[in-house]
């Protein structure tokens, strides 16, 4: 990936320079140049910024000052200070920076600073990577969960005198209206229910229950047999429970994309 780096000088002649020595280094573009601390500060505001090449004497503001306001964005780029002075190393360091180059420049000084701030944006780019698979493997995780207690949970309770049976969604053939109560037929019986056709209709959505009538709502894995009764009536026949179950003429295609036939 390569180094996004801007210059910083107020010295047109130094910039040429450190210019000229950057467009050597592979893997290095040059985003722009500053002669002043706030241009740098609004060049790193907008663009992406890896390095930033800070001479430390300035007018206004000068290049501690920017490196400090410099490290308080929050992506801060990398900082390599560029100066004739030699007794602002500490402070520099202090500071953060990556790196603090006494000129004259040297080609060989500024590839080893290049290299440094490679090594730099590997490790970031490692850690990002780390905290997002881990991120990855937690909402893996929740998901998984959430699945598992969805089959945990994928029961219909049925209140009864004195209890509460709770019925597999998979135990469920069918579920028929009969006046204010809704019958419902599974493999081990059948329950007469306050429940509502609308109502079991969205607590089992599973999409394996369709609604065939008005009066009834069928789990699909038990039809056994389609059968014409005439003037594009049908009749379904189901699994274990022996009744009839009227099809109507509008939900025919939709059993029928169902069921792919």
């Amino acid at each position: 990936m390569p180094v996004r780096a801007i210059i910083v000088d107020d010295d047109h002649k130094e910039r040429i320079v450190l210019r000229y020595l950057l467009e050597q280094v592979k893997d290095v573009i040059i985003v722009g140049e500053a002669v002043h601390g706030l241009e740098a500060l609004m060049l790193c505001q907008e663009k992406k910024i890896d390095l930033v090449f800070l001479d430390i004497t300035m007018p206004e503001m000068d290049g501690l000052e920017t490196a400090a306001r410099l490290m308080e964005m929050k992506d801060s780029p990398a900082i390599a200070f560029i100066t004739a002075q030699t007794g602002m190393a500490v402070a520099a360091f202090e500071l953060g920076a990556l790196d603090y180059i006494v000129k004259p420049i040297e080609q060989s000084r500024i590839e080893k600073t290049i290299g440094r701030v490679k090594e730099r944006i590997a490790h970031r780019d490692y850690i990002e990577e780390m905290v997002r698979q881990r991120l990855r493997n937690r909402i893996d995780y929740i998901m998984a969960k959430y699945n598992e207690d969805e089959l945990l949970i994928k029961r219909l309770p049925i209140r009864e005198k004195g209890k509460i049976t709770l019925v597999r969604h998979e135990d469920i053939i069918v579920c028929e209206s009969q006046g204010k109560k809704v019958f419902i037929c599974t493999r081990k019986g059948g329950y007469l229910t306050n429940y509502t056709l609308n109502q079991l209709e969205k607590r089992l959505y599973d999409t394996c229950f369709l609604r065939v009538h008005q009066a009834f709502l069928v789990n699909m894995n038990y039809i056994r047999e389609i059968k014409h009764f005439g003037e594009g009536s049908y009749l379904l026949q189901l699994d274990v429970c022996e009744k009839e179950i009227t099809l109507s003429r509008s939900k025919l295609r939709l059993l029928r994309e169902k069921l792919d036939i």
